[in-house]
């Protein structure tokens, strides 16, 4: 591919992993032959070394280790809703001075006893197997966490899916200000988030001031703005503080920083259990994991650059509108790259001579995107449109005569 073409290309790389990448440079530049696209020398792969130096003309590509969102969260992000929820939140940090220990944050987060994650090993070449071999999904078990804006970990509260509580799947080495209950689901119940609210936040957090108000911020799940815990909120001096909808994974600091890095600390917990014993891990033992996960995880570095990422300590929402802004922006221009340059590409004739079917499908893309192009001169489209019709009658002229 031509050094022009592939620089139009760019913007519509990003995103895409390295073999997309490859193929549609190889896909362009067979395009770009004269080739037929029948013949096998046109589809020969690109070198091997090529994606190295693509990545060195470009810096500002980078690879990155992706992360999962779901639909709803990724498309549905307004900016706007963005910054109204910013003016509200300012507005309170003004009329309430909170201190960063008294700003907070809680979530949950369900685990599947068992599961891993992949990750790198060193193997003898001659072995063709790179399986890590798990124990496998066996149950879920909710932890409700929540972290101060001063770095701290709130105690949590964890869920086991069964009726009762069994005193027999706490190790003895757990902090004493840890609670355990039990759920008949997976799923946290109206009355968990109350129960985290008087069990561990209110002993943790309770200031000696008895009308220094505490901010805690919370997405808008059910079992978290339910009647019982805004009344037990008014009642104690706490303000709650809700995420709007699908807006957690740029807005909520454990979803931005701290549930990514402890799922990632517990799966080494798990491979190191796999490794030492392949049965089924017992509740006792994840309950263990857990706990040295949590640490590895809830440190206070991590906690203040969740805060810090999320623009809420210190109080800076353009960290979240820039970034949301310049987002917005990049999908606009990809789009539009893609819709003008990439079909143009694609269109490009590969045939010798050209035939005039594809010639005409050509032209009238290429007008299109100059009809699309703001600030060019109508002389310049009118031009370009009697160009490419003389182009054409040339060409059913030289076809006439080569066929007679």
């Amino acid at each position: 591919m031509a050094l022009a073409a592939e620089n139009r290309r760019v913007p519509c790389f990003a995103g895409h992993d390295s073999w997309e990448i490859a193929e549609d440079s190889r896909r362009s530049r067979l395009c770009l032959s004269k080739a037929s696209p029948s013949t096998p020398s046109a589809l020969r792969p690109i070198g091997r070394n090529w994606l190295d130096r693509f990545r060195k003309r470009y810096a500002e590509i980078q690879g990155i280790w992706t992360r999962q969102i779901d639909n709803a969260r990724h498309h549905t992000v307004c900016l706007d809703g963005v910054k109204t929820w910013f003016e509200a939140t300012t507005e309170l940090y003004l009329q309430h001075q909170y201190p960063p220990e008294r700003r907070h944050n809680f979530d949950e987060s369900s685990s599947a006893v068992g599961t891993s994650q992949t990750s790198r090993a060193l193997v003898n070449i001659r072995e063709r197997s790179g399986w890590k071999v798990i124990h496998g999904r066996q149950e879920w078990i909710t932890a409700v966490e929540g972290i101060s804006a001063a770095g701290s970990a709130i105690p949590p509260h964890i869920i086991y899916k069964a009726k009762h509580t069994n005193t027999a799947w706490i190790p003895p080495d757990t902090p004493d200000d840890w609670y355990f209950s039990t759920s008949n689901s997976r799923w946290t119940s109206d009355s968990h988030g109350l129960r985290w609210l008087r069990n561990c936040f209110e002993p943790y957090t309770r200031s000696v001031d008895p009308d220094a108000r505490r901010l805690l911020i919370a997405d808008g799940h059910s079992s978290h703005v339910t009647a019982s815990i805004i009344a037990y909120c008014m009642q104690h001096m706490i303000n709650l503080l809700i995420l709007p909808p699908h807006r957690s994974h740029i807005l909520q600091p454990l979803d931005v920083g701290m549930f990514a890095p402890l799922k990632r600390a517990l799966a080494v917990e798990t491979d190191r259990a796999s490794r030492l014993d392949p049965g089924r891990i017992s509740r006792t033992e994840w309950t263990t994991m857990y706990i040295r996960a949590r640490e590895k995880a809830f440190t206070t570095a991590n906690i203040q650059s969740s805060w810090r990422a999320t623009g809420l300590e210190p109080l800076k929402p353009l960290v979240v509108i820039e970034k949301l802004s310049s987002t917005r922006m990049e999908r606009t221009s990809r789009r539009a790259v893609s819709a003008t340059s990439s079909s143009l590409d694609l269109s490009l004739l590969t045939s010798s001579p050209p035939k005039g079917t594809e010639l005409r499908q050509a032209n009238a893309l290429l007008s299109s995107a100059l009809r699309g192009v703001e600030g060019l001169l109508s002389t310049a489209r009118r031009y370009t449109e009697r160009t490419t019709r003389a182009f054409e009658a040339t060409q059913r002229e030289l076809t006439t005569i080569r066929e007679s």
